[in-house]
């Protein structure tokens, strides 16, 4: 089994100060609250997700578990504080290289999600992924959800959202401590801040370093446009939307490095989504400093029985690389040389 690290200290969210050395305090005077905080890791085997939006529900992870998918966890779609539709239809556009969705962030109802949650029978762990709109819908969707995922990615980051809709999104860069604080007091599992490269991600990584256990980069770019030539109108109900698939990878690649250079001097993980279709793919990511692989686009026309094959052939080639280099994954991850 891969794993990551695993620390299995308490997490002491909220604590005086007594028997704990300075370094290790963080005074937030907005707030006048102490804080300290032990990483908590999960182990993966193998390190491999399914992108938030892709796949998406719950009864489909546990088709592929039965058809022996090799993912390390399943990500849902994400979980807000209220049913939401999303755009109208068309809410995706393709064209090879890159993928345009315009979804907007449709979910259930959170008593949907929970009727769903336990009538799964999963054995690869869930971690949640959640939205709001403010700081109490985070909290809320996490306070009813908590006991059914292994960890939260705290969706702050989605580029394209119904016309008119205002969100905590939009500023990221002064809001997320906000957004992520207020969560240690509900939750005891891991966190993952996902940030968006159309974004200032250096800075907001620097922030938010000391707060959370993981770090995704790469979320869709964007947003970006399409138009039909005869009818003269964007392809997409939404108008524009973000931006994923092989053609967003070096952006992302990017990205992962200049965070890693961040987040490892504090043990927050990577993980990265943008563009992943092969084995080489992972391996790429892992030298910039990734640890966890995220795959969507790339399962796009997929059925489950082809996404199965997809993805336990790449990991098997991954593997195939690491047995003749005589090197270990963990030596893989932020050896960039340059």
């Amino acid at each position: 089994m891969y794993q990551i690290n695993q620390n299995k200290e308490d997490r002491n969210l909220w604590t005086k100060m007594t028997k704990i050395p300075r370094e290790n305090h963080l005074t937030l005077n907005k707030l006048n609250i102490n804080y300290f905080m032990s990483k908590k890791h999960i182990s993966l085997n193998p390190p491999i997700v399914n992108a938030c939006g892709i796949l998406s529900y719950l009864d489909v992870f546990e088709r592929l578990e039965k058809m022996n998918a090799n993912f390390g966890a399943w990500i849902p779609k994400s979980i807000g504080p209220f049913e939401k539709q999303g755009n109208p239809n068309p809410t995706i556009y393709h064209n090879g290289s890159v993928l345009l969705n315009s979804f907007a962030l449709p979910t259930h109802s959170i008593q949907s999600w929970i009727k769903e949650f336990e009538s799964a029978d999963l054995k690869k762990p869930v971690i949640g992924s959640v939205w709001g709109t403010k700081i109490e819908d985070y909290r809320d969707v996490i306070k009813k959800i908590d006991k059914y995922v292994s960890a939260w990615e705290i969706n702050v980051s989605c580029p394209n959202k119904e016309a008119g809709e205002k969100s905590l999104m939009e500023s990221m860069t002064e809001k997320i401590k906000e957004i992520i604080m207020p969560l240690r007091e509900v939750t005891q599992k891991p966190i993952i801040a996902k940030l968006s490269p159309n974004e200032d991600y250096v800075a907001i990584a620097k922030s938010i370093v000391d707060y959370v256990d993981y770090i995704a980069c790469g979320n869709t770019l964007g947003p970006g446009l399409a138009v039909d030539i005869y009818s003269r109108k964007p392809i997409l109900a939404g108008f524009a939307g973000g931006m994923s698939g092989e053609a967003i990878k070096p952006k992302a690649m990017k990205m992962v490095n200049d965070v890693y250079k961040i987040a490892s001097k504090e043990d927050v993980k990577l993980i990265a989504y943008g563009g992943i279709s092969k084995w080489e793919d992972i391996l790429e990511y892992a030298i910039a400093g990734a640890s966890i692989f995220g795959i969507g686009t790339s399962l796009l026309h997929k059925d489950a029985g082809q996404v199965a094959k997809f993805v336990n052939n790449m990991w098997k080639d991954v593997l195939k690389y690491i047995e003749k280099e005589n090197i270990s994954f963990d030596e893989i991850v932020g050896c960039l040389d340059g």
